[in-house]
């Protein structure tokens, strides 16, 4: 057993770790942004004959699709506080046995319901606008995925997942869930 726990708390300090590192990374990528977008940084594109968007920016620099690199820039510019509150909220949960969401996606989220003041505690924003005064806000934690289903078609996806709760997680009709399914148990009869 010690030998398990050893090699579980290996693994979450790498998760830190890595997560740290992401964090360092979008401060760079917000800095590199902000260059970009100066009049200095403008002037010294347009004399190589660069013109690029925000999104060319991220993908042409720094190979990231635009929703991946519009995280880490907006990782790279929350409050300091925040994310020193996310973290510390993510270390009570390890402590109590939970598996954080210790991610640039949990860590926006969690952001989110600080920033608008929605934390699910009936409380907002202090008089002061300190986030860590605000109601106390919800870290997530992951819930292992037990089926997940994507159906592709030229009106759109259609895209399900399960997870170990039994909580059900689709944007798409019960329509459009049914027509994916029935192409399915089409295809498995006919196989």
């Amino acid at each position: 057993m010690s030998e398990i726990r050893a090699v579980q708390r290996t693994i979450t300090n790498a998760k830190k770790k890595k997560f740290e590192q992401t964090l360092a990374l979008s401060k760079l990528v917000t800095q590199a942004v902000a260059w970009f977008n100066s009049e200095e940084g403008k002037r010294a594109c347009n004399d190589e004959g660069i013109s690029w968007s925000n999104e060319e920016i991220g993908l042409k620099v720094f190979g990231w699709q635009k929703s991946f690199f519009y995280k880490v820039v907006k990782a790279g510019k929350l409050d300091e506080t925040i994310v020193t509150t996310f973290k510390t909220k993510c270390d009570e949960a390890e402590a109590n046995g939970d598996e954080p969401n210790r991610s640039l996606e949990g860590l926006l989220k969690f952001a989110k319901q600080v920033e608008t003041g929605n934390t699910g505690s009936g409380e907002g924003e202090s008089e002061m606008g300190d986030p860590e005064m605000t109601g106390e806000a919800q870290i997530e934690t992951r819930v292992d995925t037990i089926l997940t289903f994507t159906y592709k078609n030229e009106a759109g996806n259609v895209s399900v997942r399960i997870d170990a709760n039994g909580v059900v997680k689709t944007t798409n009709t019960d329509e459009q869930i049914r027509e994916a399914i029935a192409v399915l148990n089409f295809s498995l009869q006919n196989r």
